[in-house]
């Protein structure tokens, strides 16, 4: 069965967790876009767990570009050549990637809202823009380590 938005490799980081919440996120839009044709009561539900998931996600993602910026992340710890540039690239993304969160957590709430034949390709197109286009930023932070 093919899925209306398949894992593709290009959605990871390169951190265990956030790639982790971000295969979660993409399983939960599957969810409701196959809720959308066969058990549409569900939905509600569904993105109440996609809500949940995205707000523990901007969470994990936000602590994680505070330590970057901070100089305390654990994995930079020692790496007395690397640790100045990650935490000047942190320092750069840390604002514009904290309001990006605020306006990407507005988007999920907005989707109770929509009707079912827009709903798929809204979700699909939220988490791609944040998977590919917002946490770009991280992504290469993450591959200069």
């Amino acid at each position: 069965m093919d899925l209306p938005l398949p894992w593709r490799e290009s959605f990871a980081v390169g951190h265990p967790v956030l790639d982790a919440e971000h295969q979660r996120m993409v399983a939960l839009i599957n969810d409701v876009i196959s809720a959308i044709e066969k058990t549409p009561e569900r939905i509600p539900d569904l993105l109440t767990k996609l809500r949940t998931a995205t707000r523990e996600h901007v969470q994990n993602e936000n602590a994680l570009l505070w330590e970057l910026r901070s100089g305390t992340y654990a994995a930079l710890q020692g790496r007395a050549r690397t640790a100045p540039f990650l935490k000047a690239m942190a320092e750069a993304a840390f604002d514009e990637h904290m309001a990006e969160h605020d306006m990407w957590l507005g988007r999920i709430d907005d989707t109770h809202d929509l009707p079912p034949d827009t709903l798929a390709e809204t979700l699909k197109s939220w988490f791609l823009d944040h998977a590919i286009k917002h946490d770009s930023k991280l992504k290469a932070i993450f591959q200069a380590m």
